[in-house]
């Protein structure tokens, strides 16, 4: 029968990877017979999920935070800071009625059933402890709002900045020590104990090996920076822009994969629908479909039902005619989507007394914001008049029957001026990553715990599947930052 130790040590034997060549693994490497320093925990990350694994490691655990960049950085730092949560005060003050039921419910939905179950419901629970956390140490939530993948609002907004600095306080009052410029290199492996050992890095001062009594955590992010790997899990999007966390170049997930850690959802990366063509920022997105605009390719034809996923939007986007689409809506919805998200009035905050946006085509009919566009004016007003005929008697034929996620239901574009979006699709993340369990330990290809590793945020795997729903990702890494702390040290590297 094969095990861990009989594969890793004929690995590590092994004069070269050929043996695996036709395989993800690379060569593990094994532990030098003296240490350069000496940690009981090391995290690799300084994210969001490292940030919050660093604040909620118990105070005596002597910890080190590593981070390739000069500073605290991930995806973390630059998402809008929407976190979901279930069951909140914020929610209870505006008559939303939610619970740990609905949500997992929801997620497995947008996930179509790909998700992790036990590690789904383990994070539920955990968001909830989180924000409690959060707001017990002063963090406000701005509003609550609806978005992709919800049956209720349950998107609190943070401040991401506020929300890290927070977490970066507490772990140095923890005594966690903090290294930038620290790129991890390669796990070790102890073959003596069977389990991780430690951890080689990358410094100013040449590689360093660096013991980890109790394990090493894996805060290290996704690879949506790192087109190869793209182009080898799924090359649909090797060419789409990416504006996540400058270090998500999938350090951590190759780590892994050199012990023969599982690796879950590939086959789903998603670009995430709603940005503007030249985007640079999570700042550059707008939503209007999802409080009823329409989305329409260079053809003024629609292509897909509007209230999924805005994962499975950008893939239906994407494939467009010279990968083109825009975003078409009236007057109505306009002032709706400025009282539902304030970062709207930034699009549109100036139509109304200027006739006019930057960011889109303005015109008192159809056909007017078509000329405009050079689409065909009459295939855009048929697309309508067939959607505002159907769609609003729920008789859809691209199956819209709610705005967003079963919530709200579809209206008819009637009211000018009317607004046609260039909009297009960008990675965010990669949303994929290593199999852990419901405590962050991180799972091999035979569904056995790798002793010593654990693993949390976006370089986890199993969490969304086929597609995500927001605050999720956010959420992902501030929650399992802390199961992940907790669980390294109560196992004790054991």
């Amino acid at each position: 029968m094969t095990n861990r130790r009989n594969f890793l040590k004929t690995a590590i034997t092994a004069v070269s990877g050929a043996a695996l060549a036709s395989s993800s693994f690379a060569t593990p490497t094994k532990e030098p017979s003296k240490f350069d320093e000496e940690f009981d925990v090391v995290i690799v990350g300084a994210g969001g999920a490292g940030l919050s694994a660093a604040a909620h490691m118990p105070k005596g655990v002597k910890t080190l935070l590593i981070e390739k960049n000069g500073l605290v950085a991930g995806s973390s730092l630059v998402c809008d800071g929407k976190y979901s949560a279930a069951g909140t005060p914020d929610q209870a003050k505006e008559g939303i009625k939610d619970s740990d039921e609905k949500f997992v419910a929801d997620l497995l939905k947008v996930g179509q059933g790909q998700n992790n179950l036990e590690v789904v419901k383990a994070l539920v629970k955990a968001l909830k402890v989180e924000y409690d956390w959060l707001t017990e140490h002063g963090i406000k939530s701005k509003y609550v709002g609806i978005a992709s993948g919800m049956s209720v609002p349950r998107a609190h907004n943070f401040d991401p900045a506020e929300v890290l600095s927070l977490y970066q306080k507490v772990a140095k009052e923890n005594g966690v020590e903090f290294r930038f410029n620290n790129a991890g290199h390669r796990l070790l492996w102890d073959d003596e104990k069977n389990r991780i050992g430690g951890i080689s890095v990358n410094t100013k001062d040449g590689l360093k090996k660096i013991k980890a009594k109790y394990g090493v955590i894996l805060t290290t992010g996704g690879f949506a920076r790192n087109p190869e790997l793209c182009a080898k899990y799924n090359p649909s999007i090797k060419n789409v822009k990416a504006i996540s966390g400058s270090g998500t170049t999938g350090d951590g997930i190759l780590m892994g994969q050199a012990y023969g850690a599982d690796f879950l959802n590939p086959d789903v990366i998603k670009a995430t629908y709603g940005f503007t063509p030249n985007a640079n920022s999570i700042k550059d997105k707008s939503q209007v479909y999802y409080v009823g605009a329409i989305i329409v390719n260079k053809d003024g034809k629609r292509f897909v039902n509007e209230s999924l996923s805005y994962k499975l939007l950008g893939d239906a986007a994407l494939k467009q005619p010279e990968g083109k689409s825009f975003q078409l809506f009236d007057h109505d919805m306009m002032e709706k989507s400025l009282q539902t998200d304030a970062r709207e009035k930034r699009f549109w905050g100036m139509v109304d007394q200027e006739g006019k946006t930057p960011y889109g085509y303005v015109g008192a009919t159809i056909a007017d914001v078509a000329k405009q566009a050079h689409i065909d004016p009459v295939a855009l007003e048929n697309t309508v008049k067939e959607y505002n005929k159907l769609a609003p008697k729920g008789l859809d034929p691209l199956g819209r029957k709610s705005l967003g996620s079963g919530f709200g239901k579809p209206i008819p574009l009637k009211k000018g001026p009317f607004i046609l979006m260039p909009t297009t699709a960008v990675l965010l993340s990669t949303y994929c990553g290593l199999k852990t369990d419901p405590q962050t330990r991180v799972i091999d290809v035979y569904n056995e715990k790798i002793p010593g590793l654990y693993a949390a945020g976006e370089v986890m795997g199993g969490v969304h599947g086929a597609a995500y729903m927001t605050g999720t990702g956010f959420g992902k890494a501030l929650a399992f930052g802390r199961v992940a702390a907790e669980t390294v040290a109560k196992d004790k590297g054991q």
